[in-house]
């Protein structure tokens, strides 16, 4: 049964063989690695009824919460590669490969990187508007003062927003003093206090209200190009660092490394046909997010990319493995 199941995938089969050897539709279980709500598992649930009419399948979207991906992708690793398990996950679960010594698979051998499902292009650098400062530069200028510690939060040791923090402090000679939270919610609790950090990072349209309603700031956004939700609001680039730039996230789709080429392009082709649909295109940008649907050689060149760029960064920001 999993070899017919396995071959559905595959363009040279026709769904109606199918059909007349298992009697029903295939069933593909996507793995998200984090609980109900978070931007992986709605980005993967606005996508789901458009793919599953391009992979003639039912979807079943399985939360693996736990230790940054690394549960899910556990799972992944073990499953058959029948295509009939996928992984929807971000850039986060890359970096495991940079954090831990004692990683149970190899983010590189261990999987086929089908496509680069979206990317968010920038955070916005955020500070809560009681902290006296307007721009970057006066940011800048102010993480000097060793009377008043400049302090900013991320959602963890290794997370993308304490990359971040600890790039801007090398690139521009801030001293910033970084917070590690146990995810991004007590972060941004803890940044509408002002009690215990003044700085924070987040896609722009997460903390959208909180900046329209003057309860934070934005001083400035880390993509290459002004956000359009603010765009009154300048790239780091422009206002303080010339050529920075840091893309916020990006979220992708593995599948097990004994997934043959045939059934990794007809998953591939279904995610860049259902990253086009227009109601899907509206709720990724909605959240900050742009579709890509990129072929399996380019997600696995930029990934190769983005683990090299990113172990430059761990180096900055001082982590080593574990």
């Amino acid at each position: 049964m999993l070899v017919v199941l396995g071959l559905w995938l595959s363009p040279l089969f026709a769904n109606s063989a199918l059909s007349a050897d298992s009697g029903s539709e295939p069933t593909v279980r996507i793995l998200i690695p984090q609980p109900p709500g978070g931007s992986m598992d709605a980005n993967m649930r606005a996508m789901s009824m458009t793919l599953e009419h391009e992979l003639k399948a039912k979807i079943i979207i399985d939360n693996k919460a736990g230790a940054n991906g690394i549960i899910a992708g556990d799972l992944l690793a073990h499953a058959p590669g029948d295509g009939l398990t996928l992984l929807y996950t971000s850039n986060s679960f890359a970096n495991n490969q940079l954090l831990s010594k004692k990683l149970p698979f190899d983010v590189v051998r261990d999987f086929k990187a089908v496509t680069l499902a979206a990317t968010m292009p920038g955070y916005m650098v955020l500070v809560n508007t009681s902290v006296n400062v307007k721009t970057l530069g006066e940011l800048i200028a102010a993480s000097h003062n060793t009377d008043k510690p400049v302090r900013f939060g991320s959602g963890g040791i290794g997370n993308s927003q304490h990359l971040l923090g600890e790039l801007l402090n090398a690139k521009s000679g801030a001293k910033m003093q970084h917070v590690p939270y146990k995810g991004l919610a007590p972060m941004m609790t803890a940044l509408l206090g002002n009690d215990e950090i003044q700085v924070a990072f987040s896609a722009p349209s997460t903390v959208l209200n909180y900046i329209k309603s003057g309860k934070l700031r934005a001083l400035a956004y880390t993509g290459a190009k002004r956000w359009t939700g603010l765009p009154q609001v300048p790239t780091i680039a422009e206002s303080a660092i010339p050529g920075f730039l840091y893309e916020a996230a990006w979220h992708g789709v593995f599948a097990p490394a004994a997934t043959p080429k045939a059934v990794v392009d007809r998953i591939q082709l279904a995610f860049a046909s259902t990253l086009k649909d227009k109601r899907v295109i509206d709720f990724l940008q909605g959240g900050g997010y742009e579709p890509l649907g990129n072929s399996s050689t380019d997600f696995t060149l930029y990934l190769s990319a983005y683990l090299k760029d990113m172990a430059e960064i761990f180096k900055i920001a001082h982590i080593e493995e574990e």
